[in-house]
């Protein structure tokens, strides 16, 4: 970065607003720095997150490197799990609404970037709200290469921050989203066989409980499939026969580097809570290392039926791991699931580190 690039990027500032307001969530200091307007009239909320474990586990990593000390082999398990994410907690990713007090703005758009010293637009920044009196507390004496800053974009036009209470508690509601949940149970899949009783699995961190009942268990022979596919009238409608042959043989060129002719996907299709949806593995592909390569295809498994026997919707998961079309038992796993629901309003009323 250069002195023009800055410069350009600070003249893009309108107005900003001192917020200073900070709150400790799940072990991660959140500290509210206030509210920019830009010339291109989108008005932003700046917010600082510092996570201490997330730090901690970036300082243990580099020291591994350094002293090259042996970790445990890599597996897919691992790699699913996330053991080795070095992945901070971060708080604001699925904001729907900000209130204060009779203030209400909505967003449309957020984003998070790591900070550093070296990242000159961030710390100019910040130098533009300290002059302002803005006072970080609770993160002063933080490392600010750890920390993270959020932008929330607010839908409409501005010319001028909106005039707003600072005084007032600070309300963020949130917006539908998909939290991953680790269970790691063992279940043996058999094709062809029936599932007369509910099977119950268990949050690995929360110990909440849920259930599931598997309806069957199929081979999916994905080059049928795939001829199903291009043989369909409405898709010769829609592409030219050259473009259909080009498309068929790149599809078939990917199918066979994951799924050879004469090899099969497991499907099972279950019931389960309508906000939940279920991820099996084989544990043998969980217990490999990993293998990863340049093309990947995602799949996605329609039922045939749209309800179960239980009256429930029927869904449906498929375990991209080819395997003879004559497999009748699998040894698996139901290693995660994933949640659709809205996480807790976060409200920060005051200041836990009060300015001194």
């Amino acid at each position: 970065m250069n002195f023009q690039e800055l410069q350009n990027r600070l003249s893009q500032i309108k107005e900003i607003a001192v917020i200073s307001r900070n709150a400790e969530i799940d072990g991660v200091i959140c500290h509210i720095i206030g509210m920019v307007c830009r010339d291109d009239h989108t008005l932003q909320m700046l917010i600082l997150q510092y996570d201490e474990a997330y730090r901690e586990k970036l300082e243990n990593a580099e020291i591994a490197v350094l002293t090259a000390s042996p970790g445990e082999a890599l597996t897919n398990r691992i790699e699913q799990r996330g053991d080795r994410d070095l992945e901070p907690t971060l708080r604001f990713g699925s904001v729907e609404k900000v209130s204060f007090g009779d203030l209400e703005l909505t967003t449309n758009g957020g984003d998070s970037s790591k900070c550093g010293t070296k990242q000159w637009d961030k710390v100019a920044l910040f130098t533009q709200f300290l002059l302002k009196g803005w006072s970080p507390v609770g993160i002063d004496t933080k490392d600010i290469g750890a920390m993270f800053l959020t932008n929330l974009t607010f839908t409409g036009a501005y010319d001028a921050i909106p005039a707003f209470d600072t005084e007032v508690p600070i309300r963020f509601a949130m917006r539908q989203d998909s939290t991953r949940h680790l269970v790691e149970m063992p279940v043996t899949l058999t094709v062809g066989s029936e599932y007369p009783d509910k099977l119950y699995f268990t949050d690995k961190i929360s110990g909440e409980q849920h259930w599931v009942q598997i309806n069957r268990v199929t081979l999916c022979d994905m080059w049928v499939e795939m001829e199903k596919t291009f043989a369909n009238p409405r898709l010769k409608e829609q592409l030219s026969p050259e473009e259909v042959d080009r498309s068929k043989g790149e599809f078939e060129k990917l199918l066979s580097e994951m799924c050879p002719k004469g090899m099969c996907y497991p499907v099972i299709e279950y019931e389960c809570e309508e906000n939940i949806f279920l991820q099996f593995y084989s544990k043998g592909w969980l217990d490999a290392e990993p293998i990863h390569k340049n093309s990947v295809l995602g799949f996605s498994m329609k039922t045939e039926e749209s309800m179960g026997k239980l009256g429930f919707k029927l869904k449906g998961d498929i375990i991209q791991e080819p395997m003879p079309a004559n497999t009748v038992s699998i040894e698996a796993e139901l290693f995660h699931y994933s949640q659709i629901g809205k996480a807790d309003d976060i409200l920060i009323a005051k200041n836990v580190y009060p300015d001194v």
